[in-house]
This record gives C-alpha cells, structure tokens and sequence, in this order.
C-alpha cells in the first residue's frame, strides 16, 4: 500500500539530485574508461604484440642460419695448416640463437593465447555490466527528471496561500429573536408602548370595585 512521502526540505532534495548527478556522470567515466582499457589491451595483444613477436622470429630464423652456417663452415674446412679449427664458439652462437628463437615462438603463442582470452573476458564484462551501465545512462536521468518535477510541485504547493475566512456579524440576544438595536441606544432609550388617548393607564394592579 503506497504511503505518502514525509519532505521535510527542499534543499535535502537538490541535494540529492546534485549528488545522483554526479555519481551518474563518475560511473559513466569510469565505465567508458574501463572498455576503453580494454579494447587498448585487446588492440596491443592482437596487432602491435602479435607483429612485434612474428617479426622477431624473422629475425632469430635468420641469425640461426647463420649460426648454422658458420658451424658448417667450420667443420667442413681446413685452415692454413691442413687442420680444422675448433667450432666451439660457432657452437656456443647457435645454441643461443635457437633459443632465443624458441623464446620468440613461445611469446607469440602466448600473445595468440591470451588475445583469445581477453576477448572471452572482455565479452562476459560487457555482459555484465550492461544492466549497470542501462541503469546509469537511463535509469539515472529518468530519477533527475522525477526529482525536478517533484521539487516544482512541492515549491507550488509552498507557494498556496490558505483563503481567509470573512468575519461574520453575531448579535447577542436573550435567548429570544430580537432586532439589533441602533448604535449607542441602551434599554431606557427603547420607545414605550402608549395608549390611545383618553384611555386610563394601567398601573399593572387590581383595578378598584
């Protein structure tokens, strides 16, 4: 059963209003702010990773064969003195090369891991959050417009002014209808009855036999 609300004051419900602004304009910031990091997260993962980690495995391929070739080299020839020099170093060179390649390989395998994850994430957050963010960016106007009306129809009705009732004449009587009499006559002033003339006053007594 609904209930009648008890406001107390004006200012409290500009107040509110202020605030419920302010909170509507921060969590939509921060939800803008939010999907954007993540998109900028999904778009370094995808693009700007992805590229750097399959350029880098160019590269380490190539440095590889080289390493690769100097070894051959190495083995295969002979030196001025008709012996072979020692390919430990070229050796040494290739395994390092092949695992830097190794790295690069694992790193963009991770990149490609991890961009598909972030996708998965970043649709379940949209999810989420959609009815949040539904509730900001509509509900929280629609309560700012409720809000305005109500603070106008309360300073309305503020304004009202109760109608004075008109100041109604009493004539005081002796229980009796009476007419008023004029301004500033008493009881003494009254007009006595008379008797037609010639016709003896009664004196209210017994008259004699």
């Amino acid at each position: 059963m609904a209930t009648g609300a008890r406001v107390e004051s004006l200012d409290a419900l500009r107040a509110f209003r202020t605030a419920m602004c302010k909170f509507g304009e921060a969590a939509n910031i921060a939800l803008c702010d939010a999907e954007a990091e993540l998109q900028r997260t999904q778009t370094w993962l995808e693009t700007e990773q992805a590229s750097y980690w399959a350029g880098q495995i160019r590269k380490r391929q190539e440095l590889v064969a080289r390493c690769k070739e100097a070894v051959r080299m190495k083995t295969l020839f002979k030196n001025a003195a008709g012996s072979r020099d020692s390919a430990v170093d070229e050796q040494k060179a290739l395994a390092v090369a092949m695992k830097q390649l190794e790295e690069a390989t694992q790193k963009l395998a991770n990149v490609k891991l991890w961009a598909r994850r972030l996708a998965k994430e970043l649709s379940l957050y949209k999810g989420a959050v959609q009815r949040f963010a539904t509730s900001v960016q509509s509900g929280i106007p629609v309560a700012v417009s409720r809000l305005d009306q109500m603070v106008v129809t309360l300073e309305q009705y503020l304004a009202l002014t109760a109608p004075s009732a008109p100041a109604a004449e009493m004539v005081v009587t002796d229980q009796r209808p009476t007419m008023a009499r004029g301004e500033g006559m008493t009881i003494e002033d009254e007009p006595k009855e008379t008797l037609p003339a010639g016709e003896p006053q009664s004196d209210g007594g017994e008259s004699e036999m």
